[in-house]
């Protein structure tokens, strides 16, 4: 089993935001409100968020044209928030069937996208094209999946204690900085463990140093995914942040990031 003892650490606080160019996902549903608060609180002082809406009439210009009013109303309610609180925001509006659509045509100049969480499991939001199933399933970007509970409760951030997890580690260190969080890593364990403490010793020693501070450390047993939920549950954190090797097809039905992303109780960041 892996073991990591804390040692002082040079104090580098950041308050740099790890995302420049944000675009959070709007409508009408319940999930959006979180998804609007979340992408403003992600966003730092030389970020930019876009508010992106869809509409669609099909066979009816009278459809089409209260379709797109009701989009333009709610993408301009989320500017004026985001404006509100300091951050740069505008909009667009994007002709599309389905919000995930419209979504996934505009992730290629950005750094970040926010949804509201599935209201629906992982196969049931794919039969029914939620937004948040879809865009998590496909996106090549980071995917921020809201939900209410807010971001400063706490992050816990999962590592493999991979080269590939760094960025996730790196991510949640800068956000639990910038917003005063409690920062929990913890380490999912594998068989290959002991020829990736180097790793692990090395991410956590850059995570100190980032944060400023100390932080938890934890290494439970069981499968991954549901360690990471439960973890999340215990410590009633507000953001879950780990990595994702993308799988496709049948492979995709073990993907850990998905599973936490549908389970977790509060918001869920999928770095790629």
């Amino acid at each position: 089993m892996l073991q990591h003892q804390p040692q002082s650490f040079p104090r580098r606080h950041s308050s740099r935001p790890p995302f420049a160019h944000i675009v959070c996902a709007v409508d009408e549903g319940d999930e959006t409100a979180a998804a609007i608060e979340q992408a403003i609180a992600v966003a730092g002082d030389d970020s930019r968020v876009v508010f992106l809406a869809s509409w669609y009439g099909a066979g009816s210009a009278e459809r089409a044209v209260a379709s797109e009013q009701r989009a333009r109303q709610v993408v301009a309610g989320a500017v004026a928030r985001a404006r509100a609180a300091g951050v740069q925001a505008e909009h667009q509006l994007v002709h599309a069937p389905r919000l995930s659509e419209a979504l996934l045509s505009r992730t290629a100049m950005h750094d970040l996208v926010v949804v509201g969480a599935p209201a629906h499991g992982r196969a049931t939001g794919i039969v029914l094209g939620q937004a948040a199933t879809l865009v998590v399933h496909h996106c090549t970007i980071p995917v921020l999946v809201a939900r209410e509970r807010p971001l400063s409760a706490g992050v816990v951030v999962a590592t493999r204690a991979r080269p590939a997890d760094r960025a996730a580690l790196t991510a949640g260190t800068h956000l639990a900085a910038r917003l005063g969080s409690e920062l929990t890593v913890l380490h999912t364990e594998a068989d290959d463990d002991e020829r990736r403490r180097p790793e692990l010793h090395a991410e956590l020693v850059n995570a100190r140093a980032l944060l400023g501070r100390d932080l938890d450390y934890v290494q439970p047993t069981g499968p991954a995914a549901q360690a990471i939920v439960e973890e999340a549950e215990v410590a009633a954190a507000g953001l879950v942040v780990l990595g994702s090797r993308r799988r496709r097809g049948v492979s995709a039905i073990a993907s850990v990031s998905e599973r936490v992303a549908h389970l977790a109780p509060c918001s869920v960041l999928i770095m790629r």
